[in-house]
């Protein structure tokens, strides 16, 4: 049943940006085989770094919402100094913080980053029952976490649904997101006027049917049966380490030695807030700072040129818009975090070379 819900709750990414996505799992050269206190910020425990490479503490903080908590993991300066810099970073659907483990140990500097745990998602609480979720509840999110962290200002780094709900995020709030990085989620959330209430109409069901099944007692899976499951995911190819990272906050060992997964089920039925594609053009005109977009082929990448009008209005009104197409997967950031971090670094450190700039890698 796992594998059933995430191939419809991923069936929906490519429709809703209007993209088509290129399934890596029989090309990707690397099969998954399984093998044998900063100001404001409330610690609840030190914890390492995941991925068995631990070289940067980080922290563990809880940020309170109305219905619980929103979790996330830190990663403070490298020195005692004050942060210069401030990075939120956000995953992608039914992925944790974790994710950005791998990444984040390559962008090492004077700042902090703070990787986030939507609601519903790795440790954060789930929403009460009776409430849907929705792209709007995600810019909730990062609301709730910039205000406890008491950011004026910040940059912002999104992978797939993250990237999405941040681009749309910095277009309502454009003076607080001084840079916007958006990996995997890069394209236009929008619907046909003819299927506006049709697709409202069906969100609203299928989360009715949802709220009719039990879930008290969920699937709960051997490592095993874990790793086969990521291996069958729409999206193609995971390595095994990335899948324990993913683990960690994801899955919830019980005291059989079984996992359950921590995820809300109800996140098969988000309402995407989607709009007609006539009124995204003020979207877009809205940010003018700085954006970086890394797409990945075979991934969402190969459908960036679909993107041309979006594109073009971007490097039009942005301080500074660089796009990469680059060789790799869904999940690049955490399988080839050397190859995105030499993207990252010299972005986040201004050194922007031309105005607009397209690389294909």
């Amino acid at each position: 049943c796992f594998i059933e819900e995430m191939r419809a709750a991923c069936s929906i990414f490519p429709r809703v940006i209007g993209l088509h996505t290129s399934i890596c799992r029989n090309t990707c050269n690397v099969c998954l085989k399984h093998s044998a206190c900063v100001s404001g910020v409330s610690h609840l425990h030190r914890v390492s770094t995941a991925r068995f490479l631990a070289s940067r503490p980080t922290q563990e903080i809880s940020i309170p919402v109305p219905y619980g908590q929103l979790a996330a993991k830190v990663w403070p300066p490298e020195t005692a100094v004050k942060p210069k810099k401030n990075l939120l970073c956000l995953h992608g659907g039914q992925d944790n913080a974790g994710s950005f483990d791998p990444l984040l140990e390559k962008l090492a500097g004077s700042w902090q980053a703070v990787a986030l745990d939507f609601t519903g998602h790795g440790l954060s609480s789930h929403l009460p029952k009776g409430c849907i979720y929705t792209m709007t509840h995600l810019m909730l999110d990062i609301a709730h976490a910039v205000h406890y962290l008491g950011w004026n200002q910040f940059n912002l780094l999104g992978h797939s649904i993250g990237a999405l709900v941040g681009h749309r995020y910095a277009s309502i709030f454009p003076e607080k997101v001084s840079k916007l990085i958006l990996i995997e989620g890069f394209g236009e959330i929008y619907e046909a006027r003819s299927q506006l209430i049709d697709t409202m109409r069906t969100t609203l069901l299928s989360f009715l049917r949802l709220e009719e099944k039990d879930f008290s007692e969920q699937p709960s899976y051997t490592e095993e049966e874990i790793m086969t499951l990521y291996a069958k995911m729409p999206w193609g190819c995971i390595r095994t380490d990335d899948v324990k990272i993913l683990m960690k906050r994801g899955c919830k060992l019980q005291d059989d030695g079984r996992y359950v997964f921590t995820r809300d089920f109800r996140l098969k039925a988000l309402y995407w807030d989607k709009v007609d594609r006539a009124a995204l053009e003020p979207w877009w005109k809205s940010y003018k700072n700085d954006i970086l977009v890394l797409d990945a082929v075979p991934g969402f990448g190969s459908c960036s040129a679909h993107n041309g009008r979006m594109i073009n209005v971007l490097k039009e009104q942005c301080r500074t818009f660089q796009m990469a197409i680059l060789d790799g997967d869904h999940h690049i950031h955490m399988n080839q975090p050397d190859l995105v971090a030499s993207y990252i670094k010299p972005f986040l450190q201004d050194l922007h070379g031309s105005r607009n700039q397209t690389w294909f890698v």
